[in-house]
């Protein structure tokens, strides 16, 4: 639910986007927002940031002693949310206008040096350094338990941890400590180690974590004394990313460092190990944390390493219905036979679930990181998971009992997310057993595969050779027609999961409306050249349905980053908010421009203040302010087909601190939708600086603060 808005008096102190002082610098946005004809490439130009100049690569830890410092937290105070600093003008129950503020000016020489630094740091010209290595970063870790005087995390699954009856032995500790020092050797050295009372707190964060979505590990029949060590390190360090505290979150990256060098070690001394169900999942694991680290390096490797574990899943025939049996329990079994099927069937669920999630993690990377889907959605003819219930059941005798209640013993029909996508409304009538939450999620995440497929034809048919095929814009319309149906009828499915599915969603719709790589185009990814291309395309779309359809999403997604729990921001939701962050800077990019080539440009610092109601028109004839990052209603519909009102972003002061000023972002002010969209991304972390919160989500502001300050 949204957060419920006094009646305010925004743009209170509004700082215009154009008071800024870069001399006789060019503005890169200035050079390249011209007519066609008239447009010039220059040189000496404030060239924006790229996202991934951003992440960091290098020196991670510094001389941080990772083990060494009182990192965790008590609960109270990882969620205590410090007052929020007021605007230099306070006044009650007004809005600030949200605005950057500008750097000093640079000199020619200075802007050329720092392009070239930008360029030499992009991704396709990163070039490791000689005998650099998983480990060069650091050359000592001290595991000293002493330090780690809490285990509590702000973070949802530690309730949930305790739920999870397996207890670490010392036997499985020390097999998680000679993993750690066969494959680090001598490149890490470690004065002493955690109790296995410890990491097993961890461990089953680590577990319970999973628990919050899909459940794709199962909590009651894992044993660590029979697990592969790679999974229990894997779920140790899963265990220490949950924590909100930066240097515990990095200790878990430097595990996981050490599990991918494990895995690749152990299927090369033994080709079996491909096959088993625990390897998998260990992969699975790093995969999910790394990819969305913050850190390039790690989030590449991450990348490039997911074909293996897809491969292995296909070819091991997990894409396929015929791999999973059928197991259907009965009243007379007796309790040996109960306990048996119970055993087989959660192993082929555990297989099931993780293919699905290994959908979900190539989709989320497909959407966000813009390249091809490595698995088919027409391929997967495994069936859907098992009904939560049924899955998460704590022994045979209550699996039992919860699968005859269910089904009554009867065989269900299975169905699979190829069958979802073949017919949408078997959404609405599902088998009992089948988990109704995660079939929804699944088969969004299966429109997304097509949402890529569409926007891939649209690059195609619309822009090759100029052509323009009358049947191939007619399809192109229809198919989009269809898909934006189909994803906006999963709204009442998706009601009750996760704020970054529903986000998802809305990404989705998002872009249906909006080129995204126009978006990072114009932003200067590319240059100048392919900056002027996209802003021209961006021009057009500026003053259509199209773009306030696209804005109208693209703000949702950020009203669901507002709400997603503390510190559970850091890794594709992360990305999804910067995306849409993105799309509504672009828009705000183009008004602004519009308003300055008709002469209806901001006002500037010491002039009068432009002072609106929220409730509807003032005396000089403003338009009603339309918040697209609330509920839907009339006066949004009206802002999306008939360019109605005046769209803005809302952000209410924190409850921490209810005397500070709410901020409002502009859609005619880049430079405070920005500043809107940093400050939700930095309130996820409520009790850290910037310096100190995840990895991505610094990143991210960082590149965000960056772009806003530009001209």
């Amino acid at each position: 639910m949204a957060p419920i808005i006094d009646e305010w008096d925004p743009l209170e102190n509004v700082t215009s986007f154009d008071d800024t002082g870069y001399g006789d610098v060019p503005s890169f946005f200035d050079q390249i927002m011209v007519p066609g004809p008239d447009y010039n490439g220059a040189d000496n130009t404030m060239l924006p940031p790229d996202i991934s100049n951003l992440f960091s690569d290098q020196d991670w830890f510094g001389e941080m002693d990772i083990f060494g410092t009182d990192f965790v937290p008590t609960m109270d105070e990882a969620l205590a949310i410090p007052p929020w600093p007021s605007p230099s003008t306070s006044v009650p129950n007004e809005v600030v206008q949200a605005a950057s503020s500008s750097g000093q000016a640079l000199s020619r020489s200075e802007h050329a040096r720092k392009r070239h630094a930008i360029y030499q740091q992009s991704p396709w010209l990163w070039y490791p350094e000689k005998r650099q290595n998983a480990f060069s970063e650091h050359s000592s870790i001290q595991l000293d338990e002493t330090k780690l005087y809490s285990a509590s995390s702000p973070h949802q699954p530690f309730a949930e941890a305790s739920i999870i009856p397996d207890k670490l032995s010392m036997n499985s500790r020390d097999r998680i400590f000679e993993l750690i020092l066969k494959t680090a050797k001598s490149q890490v050295s470690m004065a002493s180690f955690p109790s296995a009372e410890l990491l097993e707190v961890l461990m089953k964060m680590g577990i319970a974590k999973r628990l919050e979505t899909d459940a794709w590990i199962h909590p009651h029949l894992f044993h660590s004394e029979t697990a592969r060590p790679e999974l229990l390190t894997a779920l140790v360090a899963a265990g220490c990313v949950c924590f909100g505290v930066k240097a515990i979150s990095r200790t878990g990256l430097v595990l996981l460092e050490i599990v991918r060098q494990a895995l690749n070690k152990s299927v090369e001394d033994d080709n079996s190990a491909i096959r088993d169900l625990q390897y998998l999942q260990a992969m699975m694991l790093w995969l999910d944390v790394c990819a969305f680290c913050g850190f390039k390096r790690k989030m590449e490797i991450a990348e490039s390493h997911l074909q293996p574990l897809v491969t292995a899943l296909r070819r091991f025939g997990k894409f396929d219905s015929v791999a999973y049996s059928v197991i259907i329990p009965a009243a007379s079994d007796t309790i040996e036979e109960t306990e048996e099927k119970w055993r087989r069937w959660v192993e082929i669920q555990s297989y099931t679930r993780l293919v699905h999630h290994l959908l979900e993690h190539d989709l989320l990377i497909t959407m966000t990181k813009h390249r091809n889907p490595l698995i088919s959605y027409a391929e997967l003819t495994l069936p859907l998971p098992a009904n939560r219930e049924l899955w998460l059941a704590p022994s045979a005798e209550t699996w039992r009992t919860a699968y005859l209640a269910k089904t009554h013993g009867v065989r269900q029909q299975r169905v699979s997310v190829r069958s979802l996508l073949t017919d949408g409304d078997l959404v609405n009538c599902l088998p009992p057993d089948i988990d109704g939450k995660l079939a929804i999620t699944t088969y969004l995440y299966g429109l997304a595969a097509q949402v890529w497929e569409h926007q891939q034809q649209s690059t195609v048919l619309n822009v090759a050779h100029g052509t323009s095929d009358a049947s191939a814009t007619l399809w192109l319309q229809s198919r989009h027609q269809k898909l934006c149906q189909l994803l906006q009828a999963t709204s009442p499915g998706l009601a009750g999961t996760s704020p970054t599915t529903q986000m998802f969603q809305d990404f989705l719709l998002s872009t249906l409306h909006v080129s995204l790589d126009d978006v990072i185009r114009f932003a200067g990814k590319c240059g100048e050249e392919e900056a002027h291309r996209a802003y021209q395309a961006l021009q057009s779309w500026s003053t259509s349905k199209q773009a306030r359809t696209a804005i109208w999403h693209a703000a949702q997604v950020i009203r669901w980053a507002k709400v997603t729990p503390p510190y559970q921001l850091r890794g594709c939701d992360s990305f999804l908010a910067y995306h849409a962050s993105m799309i509504l800077w672009a828009y705000a990019m183009m008004q602004r421009d519009a308003a300055r080539r008709t002469a209806r440009s901001s006002p500037q610092p010491g002039g009068p203040v432009e002072r609106d109601t929220v409730s509807g028109l003032m005396a000089n004839g403003k338009p009603p302010i339309i918040f697209l990052d609330g509920p839907k209603t009339a006066d949004t519909d009206a802002f999306v087909h008939l360019n109605s009102g005046r769209p803005c972003l809302q952000l209410p002061a924190s409850k921490q601190a209810p005397s500070a000023v709410p901020l409002l972002g502009d859609l005619k002010n880049p430079q405070s939708i920005m500043a809107v969209c940093v400050e939700v991304l930095e309130r996820n972390a409520p009790s850290e600086e910037r310096a100190g919160k995840p990895q991505m989500i610094k990143c991210l502001c960082d590149l965000m603060s960056e772009l806003g300050s530009l001209r």
